[in-house]
């Protein structure tokens, strides 16, 4: 196996403004996947959109950030990280403006697609900026701050969502991003982050186009299989297709000196069985939190309000833990930590998998409570880990990388426990608590391979005094 890059970074002497900056930014990213999630009801009727329509309100914007994100990596070893990251600020908030005021679903989907744009400049460039800005010894602490806080706005999302809607408008939820990024980008410009080494911008042509026409194609297939049926050519042929399109540009890439996407990272093991629970955990993760708004809505007769505040459980725990989880991975690695937070994630779902038919909020709550527990001890030590077993000069690569794989897990769970699962069950006669059911019961399963990745390729074994295991 690889082993950890040794080098210690300088910290930054306005290391914690950085911090502060950059969680904000990708706070306000995490806002926006799930936000809408209550307001969804409110939002489709003012602008005429139907079921299909809905997904792609949750889906453009993702699956452009998973589309893009590695573009955004190699752009911010190019022309300077900072440089990157206000670019993407100031795009992604001129697009929140332009969702805010559509009156037409074309125009709003199209600002939804240039948030993932900006997104998808931004997020590449704000890990790399808080893993170079601090030694690694405080690696850790600072990266559970920066996850953790994001997680907390990830299901945050619905309840501010439902509160806006029911006070104001859907429209308050994209007009909420200007504040953000106002102050992200006045800290940015206080604190003054180092812009880090620069490296020649190459791009492959070839493995560009396999991979900007085969991932949104299948996904498309994942997403309309449920409304149109898995037979039909509309559905097959894009479905197939993006699969070996993208089976396609992982070989290509694997061989390129310099690739889009650096999948070669995946030589080390311990940075794979990162990337492995990150994608599971964000799969499940996005699904849970989105469709569980629409679960209390429905099936318990919450009000948009009462529908994100029933989120509280999963919340409360994810962002009191991760910062104990940050500091445990500075004493003993990544391995404990993960497998605790995989384990504990899946038998959360699995409890709220036999007692979401019953429609009894107590016993989901004591689940979710369980499950926000995983998610904290899960996300931060995986993502420093990752990024730690690189050098200053490829992180925009891993980081890049492990981006492309979050989002894709987000859109695929949006489309399979959204689409192929919730609407699945209500289409073969089944109520939404039965899909619901069925849903929490995939996510488990891959929490479940999270665990089994955590516990196959993670390695173990306290830090050393510079911060390298």
């Amino acid at each position: 196996m690889t082993s950890i890059d040794s080098t210690a970074d300088s910290p930054h002497p306005h290391r914690w403004l950085v911090l502060l900056a950059m969680t904000g930014s990708l706070s306000m990213i995490m806002l926006d996947v799930t936000v809408v999630a209550v307001a969804l009801p409110s939002l489709s009727a003012s602008l005429g959109m139907g079921p299909a329509g809905e997904h792609w309100v949750m889906n453009a914007y993702t699956l452009t950030i998973a589309s893009l994100v590695a573009l955004g990596g190699r752009l911010a070893d190019s022309i300077g990280r900072v440089r990157c990251f206000v670019a993407g600020m100031l795009l992604f908030t001129a697009a929140s403006v332009v969702c805010g005021i559509a009156h037409e679903p074309g125009l709003f989907l199209a600002g939804r697609v240039f948030q993932g744009i900006g997104a998808a400049l931004m997020q590449p460039s704000s890990s790399t900026i808080v893993i170079s800005s601090f030694a690694p010894g405080e690696r850790g602490k600072a990266m559970g701050v920066y996850v953790g806080i994001p997680m907390l706005f990830l299901t945050l999302g619905p309840m501010v969502g439902g509160l806006l809607t029911d006070l104001w408008s859907w429209r308050a939820c994209f007009f909420l991003n200007i504040p953000i990024a106002l102050f992200a980008l006045v800290m940015t410009f206080i604190a003054k982050p180092d812009a880090g080494p620069r490296t020649p911008m190459r791009i492959d042509p070839a493995g560009a186009t396999l991979y900007l026409l085969g991932l949104p194609a299948f996904v498309f297939g994942v997403q309309q299989g449920v409304e149109w049926g898995w037979r039909t050519p509309a559905v097959l042929v894009p479905l197939c297709a993006g699969f070996a399109l993208v089976v396609a540009f992982v070989l290509t890439e694997w061989h390129r000196e310099r690739p889009l996407l650096n999948v070669r990272l995946f030589q080390d093991r311990g940075f794979l069985g990162n990337a492995c629970v990150l994608f599971c955990a964000q799969f499940a993760m996005t699904g849970q939190v989105i469709f569980m708004s629409q679960y209390f809505q429905s099936e318990l007769g919450y009000d948009a309000r009462r529908a994100g505040t029933a989120l509280l459980p999963m919340l409360l725990p994810t962002l009191l833990v991760v910062h104990v989880a940050g500091r445990m991975y500075d004493k003993v690695g990544a391995r404990r930590p993960v497998l605790i937070g995989t384990a504990l994630a899946a038998i959360g779902l699995a409890i709220q998998a036999f007692t979401v038919p019953s429609r009894s909020y107590l016993p989901i709550a004591l689940g979710m409570v369980i499950f926000g527990i995983g998610m904290g001890f899960t996300m931060s030590p995986t993502n420093t880990d990752a990024l730690s077993r690189v050098g200053p000069q490829r992180r925009g690569q891993a980081s890049g990388l492990l981006g492309t794989l979050r989002q894709v897990a987000g859109s695929l769970g949006i489309a399979m426990i959204g689409g192929a699962v919730v609407l699945g069950g209500i289409g073969s006669g089944r109520t939404l608590a039965d899909g619901a059911a069925v849903g929490h019961w995939v996510a488990c399963i891959a929490f479940s391979l999270a665990f089994f990745a955590a516990f196959s390729l993670l390695t173990s074994g306290a830090p050393a005094r510079n911060g390298t295991r």
